[in-house]
């Protein structure tokens, strides 16, 4: 507080209100101006009741709500409870889980049915007339009575042996 204590400031203090409206006697309002002077806490109490009665006025021409705002109110807080209750039901999460499991499984059967179509209609092999299979030698095997030639072919072999261990 200020130099004048405590007791000076809440002397003060109640008159505050009426010194920002302006309805303070004069004599008071000359102490309370001086006061004012001297106390930084007080002149932040009368910027306070200023704001305050702004805020006052700003809504003393506010309309009465009506007679049916109760009724309005009271409707609107059973809607959005009833809501609240629906969202915490047991089968909220289950029908939400639900839906996703049903468009997974359609995805997936469309997939499953646009790969059989895909299959369906490629070409079957041509059949040998003869019917005689002819046995195919294997590109990549290295024979092992050869030994490797190259740099490739060594580097293969190594591959081939360390695999074979793990």
């Amino acid at each position: 507080m200020s130099e004048h204590g405590m007791a000076g400031c809440e002397k003060f203090e109640a008159a505050l209100e009426d010194y920002a409206s302006g309805e303070l006697p004069r004599r008071d309002a000359e102490r309370l101006g001086a006061h004012l002077e001297s106390c930084h806490e007080c002149r932040e109490a009368l910027e306070d009741a200023r704001l305050a009665g702004r805020l006052v006025a700003v809504f003393e021409g506010a309309a009465e709500p009506g007679p049916a705002f109760t009724q309005r109110i009271m409707a609107q807080i059973r809607v959005a409870e009833r809501w609240v209750r629906e969202q915490r039901s047991f089968w909220r999460p289950i029908e939400a889980w639900s839906w996703r499991l049903a468009f997974s499984a359609a995805l997936a059967l469309a997939l499953l049915f646009t790969y059989g179509l895909r299959s369906a209609n490629s070409p079957a092999p041509a059949s040998e007339s003869s019917g005689v299979l002819v046995p195919q030698r294997d590109a990549f095997a290295v024979p092992i009575s050869a030994p490797p030639s190259t740099g490739d072919e060594v580097l293969m072999a190594i591959a081939e042996k360390h695999h074979e261990r793990y």
